[in-house]
Formats: C-alpha cells, structure tokens, sequence
C-alpha cells in the first residue's frame, strides 16, 4: 500500500511542501518524514480508501511542517557574527513573545520576524487569512496593554 501512494503522490507532495516551505530541501525532508510516518501507519492506511490515504498524507506534511516551525519559533538562534542593533531588536521582541498565548506568539513571530503574510500564514496552519489578521491584531494589543502597565 505505502509503495503505491508514493508512487502516486511523491511529486504532487513535494510540490505542496515546496509552497509551504519555499525551500526544496526541507520540503524533500518533510516528505521524507510523512512517508516514515505511513509506514508506521501502514496498518491504518490500508484500511482507508485511496482518497482518504493522499488527505492524510497531506494533513500529515502540514503537520510536521508546523511542528517545525514552532520549534523555529521557540528557538532563539546564537549569532554567529558580532550582534547588531537589529538583532538585539529580535531577542527583545521574542522575550516580549513570552507573555503571548502559543498560537498567538506563533503566528506573531512568523509575522513579524520571518515574514510571512497572513495569507501564508492562513494556508499553514489551515485558517483564513482574517483569523490571522485577527490573531495578530489581539497578540499587539495584549503587548501594549502588557508593557503600558509596567
């Protein structure tokens, strides 16, 4: 069963990761990984019809490509080079993050620092567009009602 939907979906699911993470080698990784993950399902995946095994195939891609992007988000990076201005504004806006909802402070740093738009950001986590535009605007309000206070 597994080799008869990587035999079918392989491309169609790199070509999804691909949009997701505009970067062709984490998305080969992140394929990689669903199909470890089918193979660990096999059993289940059998059972299911061919269209309901390429959905789960794909949930499964967006979910791994979540995954990692919230630990991304939850890392703060050590610099390599001397630090500058900008990125003495990064560690502070990620501290600020801290007192932020998970969701929220995800969508925020990806917002914000890693430059997605709410359109992206939408297609990533499976929402619209205005329930990012919307997540962001409650995430600013809670950091300047936060830091107004203290």
């Amino acid at each position: 069963m597994i080799k008869l939907l990587y035999s079918r979906f392989y491309n169609e699911l790199l070509r999804f990761c691909v949009s997701l993470s505009h970067d062709v080698a984490f998305a080969e990784d992140i394929v990689q990984e669903t199909y470890l993950r089918a193979l660990a399902n096999a059993d289940i995946l059998s059972e299911l019809p061919e269209a309901k095994c390429r959905v789960w195939l794909y949930r499964t891609a967006k979910n791994i490509f979540i995954d990692h992007v919230r630990r991304l988000a939850k890392s703060i990076e050590p610099a390599q080079e001397p630090a500058s201005e900008d990125d003495y504004s990064k560690v502070m806006v990620q501290m600020m993050c801290c007192h932020l909802p998970e969701n929220e402070r995800t969508l925020f740093l990806l917002r914000y620092l890693h430059g997605y738009n709410s359109t992206e950001l939408g297609e990533m986590f499976g929402i619209p567009p205005s329930t990012v535009r919307a997540r962001l605007a409650s995430a600013r309000a809670r950091l300047k009602k936060y830091f107004n206070e203290n």
